[in-house]
């Protein structure tokens, strides 16, 4: 079949290459002149699977006032006057109750671990370098409170049939030398985690296709579809017309617009993100492996064979922003260098401006958290997206999922809830 794939991004090509294991004649368009340009272009590498849950929680109400009120909180409302947040927002809330927590904890946890093995099988099939590893990722956590929480966690996602091994200082350090001279308490280790540069992974992946025949329509911006009664007969683009047999729309957050163009909604919300990516100064202080600190919600990763950092965090509900890349000043990445110098002191280039590179772009939510997988609207278009904050984590097994319901296979995995969210 003709089967054509709306967006370069993680899930876009990764898509293109399960259709293309199935035999499929596939061509992918994307607006940016390169893969992986915007909310894949410089996340936080991570493959963070054992740390998957739901956002929305039986704690979640009472976050909702800090996250007004507070410019130092990790998750911040900046735009609270959009309907488009205020529906989001409803739905969000509809979940934050023990029950649904439960539930949609141990869909997102399953899934995330069976997209974690298929990204792994990718790279063994393709031979991409992209500086993955699978060795864990270690949580550490600065306070009493947090390292409380991590117990708490750990046993949790225990019951769910995930791993955390919670660890004191000592253990912490022998795990990751370079916190000797940091705070910290203590650490979960998620042995099943990894890492692994995403931005490489997906144009190399958009190579090793490009060899292989798949199309790339690069600087062209889909506008629209032809259809014929329940059915896509075509995509449009500002320069060309593509016949398809078959659609999947990766849009990240451009779903919710292409969605809406063709009579549809996706219940997507673009939650702001900020990262960093810093010159190592001192390797004898940087850390091993990537992870994240449980009270400041950092996460980091060493790249390009611990020449560089990876530093992330911020999630910020600021409504829809013009361009594809997110507006930022200093101050937004002000907790970047104050957090991670908490745990690496000295460790970085953080006076190398010119070779610092900074970043901002939406991820795509829903209100569950979970990804949106499922044909809606005409039969054959399929949806990939919302997969959110861990994208990285769940970019090939979406594809996967999707490859089999474009065959007409039971999917690889149980798609009730991700439907529920579609």
């Amino acid at each position: 079949m003709k089967a054509i794939v709306l967006g370069a991004g993680l899930m876009g090509v990764t898509t293109a290459y399960y259709l293309w294991r199935e035999g499929h004649s596939v061509t992918v368009i994307d607006r940016n002149s390169e893969a992986a340009s915007e909310t894949s272009y410089a996340n936080a590498c991570l493959l963070s699977a054992s740390r998957a849950l739901p956002w929305p929680n039986p704690k979640s109400r009472s976050m909702i006032w800090r996250a007004l009120t507070d410019r130092s909180a990790p998750m911040r409302i900046t735009k609270l006057f959009d309907p488009l947040l205020w529906k989001w927002g409803g739905e969000f809330l509809s979940y934050a109750n023990a029950k649904d927590y439960a539930r949609l904890s141990g869909a997102k946890l399953r899934f995330a671990h069976f997209c974690s093995d298929e990204l792994q099988k990718t790279i063994a099939e393709t031979a991409i370098s992209c500086g993955y590893q699978r060795d864990g990722l270690v949580y550490v956590c600065r306070s009493e409170t947090s390292l409380a929480a991590a117990r708490e966690r750990a046993s949790w996602v225990a019951k769910l049939g995930a791993t955390l091994k919670v660890v004191d200082r000592a253990k912490a350090i022998t795990l990751e030398p370079a916190l000797a001279d940091s705070d910290i308490v203590g650490a979960s280790l998620a042995p099943r985690d990894g890492q692994g540069d995403s931005r490489v992974f997906t144009r190399e992946l958009t190579k090793w296709l490009t060899e292989r025949g798949v199309a790339f329509r690069f600087d062209e911006t889909v506008e629209g579809i032809e259809s014929v009664g329940s059915r896509v007969r075509a995509v449009k683009t500002d320069r060309d017309t593509y016949d398809a047999d078959v659609v999947v729309a990766a849009l990240g957050n451009g779903s919710v617009s292409f969605a809406q163009r063709i009579g549809q909604r996706m219940p997507i919300y673009p939650v702001k993100g900020f990262s960093l990516t810093v010159p190592v100064k001192d390797a004898t202080r940087i850390p091993r492996r990537g992870g994240i600190c449980e009270d400041s919600l950092i996460a980091y990763c060493p790249l390009d064979k611990g020449t560089k950092m990876r530093i992330t965090t911020g999630a910020v509900f600021a409504g829809v922003e013009p361009g594809r890349s997110g507006r930022f000043t200093a101050a937004d990445f002000a907790p970047h260098r104050a957090n991670f110098e908490a745990l690496f002191p000295n460790a970085l280039a953080w006076d190398d401006v010119d070779n610092i590179e900074f970043w901002s772009c939406a991820r795509p939510m829903t209100p569950s958290s979970l990804p949106i997988l499922t044909a809606k609207g005409y039969d054959n278009l399929y949806w990939n997206c919302g997969q959110g904050h861990i994208g990285w984590t769940m970019s090939c097994g979406s594809a996967r999922v999707i490859s089999d319901l474009i065959a007409g296979r039971a999917p690889s995995f149980e798609l009730a809830d991700m439907q529920r969210v579609g």
